[in-house]
């Protein structure tokens, strides 16, 4: 692949595709670690059964269909994501699955009460231009949620393996698939200046070793990724040393904490018509891309 083609390349691709081996098992490890702390924030905030959610990068969909358990009342929960592979095993009830790229700008899901994204943002390129369109999906009084990785501890690790495969796995993907591993900091602040109120923030920092979930979810990114760290220079017996390490019983060590923010979007006189997308009767006011295709119950009928 050239220099070229690499740059654009991105998450899902092929690095981290979902066809990939154990791809689903890695997630599933991250969601174990983190599902956790999202529910707690997402409750702190009022989440309750009338809630119409929107969970953008909904990958394997542990927090959509706890979202769907939520909705019992008249609250329904659309699950968008590029690759909708691992969410269709999911029940439908009162879950709605979008395939869809949320950067199409012809992709207008609608306006729900809540909109969440859990590291989505840092892996896209355009994830400054995608911040205002996310909020623009939140209906007045609604509010947007966000969770991305703030790097912490990795990098200054005492191992030297360790310490040197993380610095080098961040590098790989920043430069193959454009992630920002710092980009969660930027949140509070970036809330404000779309106009939300009521900011709001949350970490969560397991350590591997101690937590099984994440444990997992780190020995299979740096399996995935070992060609393309050794690509960018890691030697070998570096990235071995490191592995070796990680699997002792007694090794803890740091990779990245969750840092969730949200706001709120103000409610002001002027009336948003454009309905949630998880209402049977709404049509977005801008026509969905082609390529977003639905299932479950429809809550974006065709025109």
């Amino acid at each position: 692949m050239s220099a070229a083609v690499s740059r654009e390349e991105r998450y899902g691709d092929v690095l981290f595709a979902s066809d990939r081996s154990r791809e689903d098992d890695r997630l599933s490890g991250l969601a174990e670690t983190f599902d956790p702390a999202s529910r707690s924030v997402l409750l702190s905030l009022g989440l309750d059964s009338t809630w119409e959610c929107l969970d953008v990068g909904a990958g394997t969909g542990t927090l959509s269909s706890w979202l769907a358990g939520m909705a019992t009342g008249p609250g329904r929960v659309c699950a968008v994501d590029r690759d909708v592979r691992f969410l269709r095993r999911l029940p439908a009830k009162g879950l709605e699955i979008v395939e869809a790229d949320i950067t199409d700008p012809a992709f207008d899901p609608g306006r729900f009460d809540l909109v969440h994204a859990r590291f989505v943002l840092m892996h896209l390129r355009r994830r400054d231009e995608l911040l205002p369109r996310l909020a623009s999906w939140v209906k007045p009084g609604g509010s947007l949620v966000l969770s991305d990785s703030l790097a912490v501890g990795g990098e200054t690790s005492p191992h030297a393996p360790y310490r040197q495969t993380v610095r080098s796995l961040w590098r790989m993907l920043a430069n193959t698939i454009g992630t920002d591993r710092h980009y969660a900091a930027r949140y509070p602040q970036a809330l404000t200046d779309i106009g939300l109120v009521e900011i709001g923030t949350d970490m969560h920092l397991p350590v591997v070793g101690l937590d099984a979930g994440f444990s997992r979810f780190l020995d299979l990114t740096l399996r995935q990724s070992r060609d393309n760290l050794l690509a960018g220079g890691l030697r070998p017996e570096v990235f071995d040393a490191a592995l070796e390490h990680l699997g002792r019983p007694l090794a803890r060590e740091l990779f990245f904490a969750m840092v969730t923010a949200w706001g709120r979007k103000p409610v002001t006189p002027a009336r948003d018509h454009r309905e949630s997308g998880c209402s049977p009767n709404s049509v977005p006011t801008v026509p969905m891309s082609p390529k977003a295709r639905r299932s479950g119950p429809s809550a974006f009928p065709d025109p």
